[in-house]
């Protein structure tokens, strides 16, 4: 029979089995009714089937009705089922016989879920888990400590301070570095808007005069802007104290 769902004696079987399908086991009580007024709670569950621990003794071979409901998500199955095995004290093994394709997906669905559950906890607990001091080993004989090269540490001291001294720029420098491209932009820009509107480049001495009017007119207009009074400090003296 393709059953999975064993017995938690493994003493009590006369006939060995081995697992076929991967079982779940329940996180929390799960009741089922059986026929004839006979219950008991799931142990765990299979695609095919599933262990039970019924009030009332079953018997192999036995057919029963089967109702009972799973939570996270929660799934209802009713259905019925044949007694795979059984002993006295109540526990069983059931293979589910009669169930809908709705219910197989719905039962297959919440098997997955679990499963994936399970090994998120799982990979959570032993992957990222904190190591504690008393889970670390020890040598019962010290070891000789180990020492790096003297010219490997100054090489690799000399490089950061090269790289700091040939980069090297001063608060005020990068602000108006910073400015300066801010308002070369602005030029640029009024110039190609006066282009297209003019419909072309006029003669070079008008040209190179309109360039030098805008562009004192753009400082004087930033410097006003960017005042105490009005803004404060400039895009780059902004930018400066950030880096």
């Amino acid at each position: 029979m393709p059953y999975c769902a064993e017995p938690a004696e493994p003493a009590l079987e006369t006939i060995p089995r081995r697992r076929r399908c991967p079982r779940q086991t329940l996180r929390t009580l799960a009741y089922v009714n059986l026929n004839e007024g006979n219950g008991g709670i799931i142990r765990d569950i299979a695609e095919t089937g599933l262990a039970v621990q019924a009030v009332g003794a079953l018997r192999a071979g036995q057919e029963v009705s089967l109702r009972f409901d799973l939570l996270s998500p929660r799934v209802r199955v009713d259905a019925r089922g044949i007694v795979a095995w059984a002993d006295p004290s109540g526990q069983a093994g059931i293979e589910l016989l009669e169930t809908s394709p709705r219910t197989r997906r719905a039962l297959r669905d919440w098997l997955l879920n679990q499963m994936l559950s399970s090994a998120v906890v799982s990979g959570r607990d032993s992957i990222f888990a904190v190591s504690r001091e008393d889970d670390l080993t020890f040598s019962p004989t010290a070891s000789a400590p180990i020492v790096l090269p003297p010219v490997a540490t100054a090489e690799v001291l000399a490089v950061p301070a090269l790289n700091q001294t040939r980069f090297k720029i001063s608060e005020r420098a990068f602000a108006r570095l910073i400015d300066g491209l801010v308002m070369l932009c602005a030029v640029l820009l009024f110039s190609i808007s006066s282009i297209v509107v003019m419909g072309g480049v006029p003669a070079w001495p008008l040209a190179a005069a309109l360039m030098f009017t805008t562009t004192m007119i753009f400082v004087a207009v930033y410097q006003i802007l960017f005042s105490d009074s009005l803004c404060g400090a400039t895009p780059g003296a902004r930018l400066a104290r950030l880096a």
